[in-house]
């Protein structure tokens, strides 16, 4: 079973803590991206940027390396980053809108990911995750960990707690829509830890493609400074996650013709009635079409369960989508590598309902949240989701703590 292991970590300075930690990556567009960059020009995301920032470039996926590089060596000789620290456990803390989740901030190792005893859930798209081997590579550091979360082993959540309880956090960092804190595991409870998770599987909640690409990485290139190579990680006890939706986009299609062909294969009506969206049946599939406003026509199409089974995988809303309108009627793989398909994080209740925007030429499918449960029986099945199938909320940040794996980067 898998294992986790201490981290060597450096933490973001005193003044630099409302500049160098950043939004998370998946959930802002280009555009987004852009004028965080703008407002914040040391954020952590300029390290992190991708090749779809650079689409004037002839090698784009080479220029987001390269500048990344460039962002975290300018970073280090700033001081943004302090010496290191352990290696240790600790403890990092997220609370947004009312929720709260605390999970164990330590390094798990692409064994037992390679092994299959760190669970995953979710396919991959390989171009995604083949840039991120080599961003790792090339720029040398990690810092967006990856989440996994675990159940009974109440050693370690009993140590969370009592060091929360007890202690003040070393560093804590408020904002309008996320506060995150974070304290040292005291070294008596080390090996405890250590030992609590012996035997205990953990389940990949959110970055599927960044542990795809250190175990890539280590492919090709070998281990690295501590002598294997060591995933960046938090893990959550599994209670104390909360799922968000998916949603999927598909630009560039004729809206209307679309609408044509559902209505014609499936039993379907329309309403530009929000509330009848988010109460419509469980078998309904929620179709936001695009009006002259740039407000929602919804269409809802009714297609009946391929299971029985309250919790089968087979009933999961990017499944059923993928299998009876991507594939068969818009030529869609729904892995993401089409130019037209792409994703929007967020809620499925009726305010955001409220707040849809579709564009012309463009229909949005609202997803509703996979539950935990038929997450943890499909991992437990060795069963996989479509891509982003599923979104945790708050999702751990960028910038605030950082894993140098490559010695020659400045230390100081």
């Amino acid at each position: 079973m898998a294992g986790v292991a201490p981290a060597r970590l450096r933490f973001v300075s005193s003044g630099w803590q409302d500049e160098v930690p950043s939004p998370p990556h998946d959930a802002l567009s280009l555009d987004d991206r852009r004028q965080h960059l703008r407002d914040h020009p040391r954020s952590y995301l300029g390290v992190t940027r991708a090749p779809e920032d650079w689409p004037d470039e002839p090698d784009p996926a080479a220029q987001a390396i390269r500048a990344g590089r460039t962002a975290l060596v300018q970073l280090l000789a700033d001081g943004a980053f302090g010496p290191a620290e352990g290696p240790t456990y600790f403890i990092y803390r997220l609370e947004a809108d009312g929720h709260r989740q605390t999970g164990l901030v330590c390094t798990v190792s692409t064994t037992d990911y390679d092994a299959g005893t760190v669970r995953i859930h979710e396919r991959i798209n390989r171009t995604r995750s083949a840039h991120l081997a080599a961003h790792l590579r090339g720029v040398g550091a990690q810092s967006s960990p990856i989440a996994l979360a675990y159940r009974n082993v109440p050693a370690v959540t009993r140590i969370l707690n009592d060091t929360v309880a007890g202690q003040e956090p070393f560093l804590t960092i408020v904002d309008d829509r996320l506060d995150q804190c974070l304290w040292r595991v005291a070294d008596q409870h080390v090996e405890t830890v250590s030992a609590a998770f012996d035997g205990q599987p953990l389940y990949l909640i959110d970055g599927h493609h960044r542990a795809a690409a250190a175990s890539a990485d280590l492919a090709d290139h070998g281990p690295g400074p501590d002598g294997d190579h060591a995933m960046l990680a938090v893990v959550f006890p599994y209670e104390e996650l909360r799922t968000r939706a998916f949603h999927r986009v598909v630009t560039g299609i004729d809206t209307a013709e679309l609408a044509e062909t559902l209505s014609g294969r499936f039993q379907s009506r329309r309403t530009d009635d929000a509330v009848v969206v988010a109460d419509r049946p469980a078998s309904e599939l929620a179709i936001a079409l695009p009006r002259p406003d740039g407000g929602p026509d919804w269409l809802l199409i009714d297609i009946p369960f391929d299971d029985p089974s309250p919790m089968a995988l087979a009933n999961i809303d990017p499944i059923r989508l993928a299998n009876h309108v991507l594939r068969p009627i818009l030529g869609l793989d729904g892995r993401g590598d089409d130019h037209r398909f792409g994703y929007r994080p967020g809620d499925a209740d009726l305010d955001a309902i409220a707040g849809v925007m579709v564009a012309p030429n463009q229909a949005l499918f609202l997803m509703r949240p996979v539950p935990l449960q038929t997450l943890m029986e499909s991992s437990d099945a060795g069963l996989v989701m479509p891509p982003k199938s599923t979104y945790f909320q708050p999702k751990v940040r960028s910038g605030l703590f950082v894993r140098l794996v490559d010695p020659t980067l400045p230390t100081v």
